[in-house]
């Protein structure tokens, strides 16, 4: 059905191309002033009929194409893969020694609380790729701006018919998110590893826009309408970015066992690395603690992630984050992965609003995804990895799917 949708607003926007030359091919140096420079950047201009129009009370589209751009420099479009290698330590209660776990391979973006054991250098290179666009579950977001009613814009008089005359914008962007994530891992001592995780990042941005004007009933058309030579009412965009992304760096400590629970603590500082505004990057440096529960069960090992993530200068964007599912062995060289990973952002209400959007928002309060991956292991300790990431629920900027795919092993 979106691709249908998809399908139509193009063929749409080509066809008045062919009939009326009516599709501007919009520009920027970044993919954010792309999104900036459509309708001109200076917001809608309507024919020039003697009557100067005043539509939107607070910017109109340049207002929302600021928001847009806004929210997605807020997020990170590329999830960051486990801290837990192929090889990795668990404390045995009986003999008071750690012992290097055989079985379930590990999770791919959730963590479980083992480390690596003290020496043990795990390496891993994942391709990610990411398809971005829907927003709030619709793949057309339709934006509608009224006439000013102020005495500035009416000279008073409010009843004339042409002042119920609304602009509507469908908007479609498309946002193709494609990294090559190298981490590695290294066990300072049996309870403490130290990683980094250094992605590197190429962005596709797609953006199309159909205008037109709803004329009121008792409103003429002859005094609302796009002029081509003035402004098209069709705009189509697009741009690449290619660059290194946020570069994080985290420590993971395990806790002593209790009841057979394996524990730890991971900390996680995101350094703002990537271009904010290519989208590489959020621009912001963040801090994340996370705390982590598993047990191994037969053939399962459930876990338990519970993180809180703050980003200095922008606490309106911190939120919490959860996950928990299990490794399912499936035989000993291949493990299943199931989670379910979801993220609570306190403010996200108030913020990324515009009066155009009405009562929808960019940024979801509570984003809940699904994971289901495998690994399987290769001679020599080395693994291969697929997992796929799809939302479950619809709130905000939202992927189609988030594929990952790799490689692990020991160094």
């Amino acid at each position: 059905m979106a691709r249908t949708r998809l399908l139509a607003l193009a063929l749409s926007i080509f066809a008045s191309a062919l009939h009326a030359q009516q599709v501007t091919f919009q520009h920027g140096n970044t993919l954010s002033e792309l999104i900036n420079n459509l309708y001109g950047g200076n917001g809608i201009d309507l024919a020039h009929t003697g009557h100067e129009a005043h539509f939107g009370n607070t910017g109109d589209f340049q207002n929302f194409s600021s928001t847009l751009q806004a929210a997605l420099q807020s997020r990170s479009f590329i999830p960051v893969p486990s801290s837990v290698g192929v090889v990795s330590y668990r404390f045995n209660d009986a003999t008071g020694t750690y012992e290097r776990i055989e079985g379930a391979l590990g999770p791919i973006l959730s963590e479980r609380g083992s480390t690596s054991g003290k020496g043990t250098l795990n390496f891993s290179a994942t391709y990610t790729f990411a398809n971005y666009e829907t927003i709030n579950g619709s793949d057309v977001t339709e934006l509608v701006m009224h006439h000013c009613l102020t005495q500035a814009c009416t000279g008073g008089n409010l009843n004339q018919p042409f002042l119920n005359d609304t602009i509507h914008v469908q908007l479609h962007f498309r946002l193709k998110s494609q990294a090559i994530a190298l981490t590695a891992v290294y066990g300072v001592t049996n309870q403490l590893d130290a990683g980094i995780v250094v992605p590197y990042v190429r962005n596709d941005l797609q953006v199309f826009t159909h205008g037109f004007v709803v004329v009121a009933p008792g409103s003429l058309p002859t005094i609302h309408f796009f002029d081509p030579a003035v402004e098209t009412p069709d705009q189509y965009g697009t741009g690449t970015a290619v660059g290194i992304g946020d570069v994080v760096a985290r420590a993971k400590y395990r806790l002593m066992p209790k009841a057979s629970f394996e524990s730890a603590v991971l900390v996680d500082l995101t350094l703002p690395t990537g271009d904010k505004n290519n989208f590489l990057g959020t621009g912001a440096t963040k801090l994340k603690g996370t705390y982590i529960l598993s047990k191994t069960v037969h053939r399962f090992t459930p876990h338990l992630n519970a993180g809180y993530e703050i980003r200095f200068g922008e606490t309106k964007l911190d939120l919490f984050d959860y996950r928990f599912g299990t490794e399912i062995v499936a035989t000993p060289r291949f493990t299943i992965t199931t989670a379910v990973i979801g993220a609570i952002r306190p403010h996200a209400s108030s913020l990324f609003r515009s009066v155009i959007l009405g009562d929808q928002q960019l940024i979801g309060h509570s984003e809940i995804d699904g994971d289901l991956g495998a690994k399987w292991k290769l001679s020599g300790d080395r693994a291969l990895l697929f997992n796929i990431l799809v939302p479950l629920n619809k709130s905000g900027i939202r992927p189609t799917t988030v594929i990952t795919a790799g490689l692990q092993m020991p160094l």
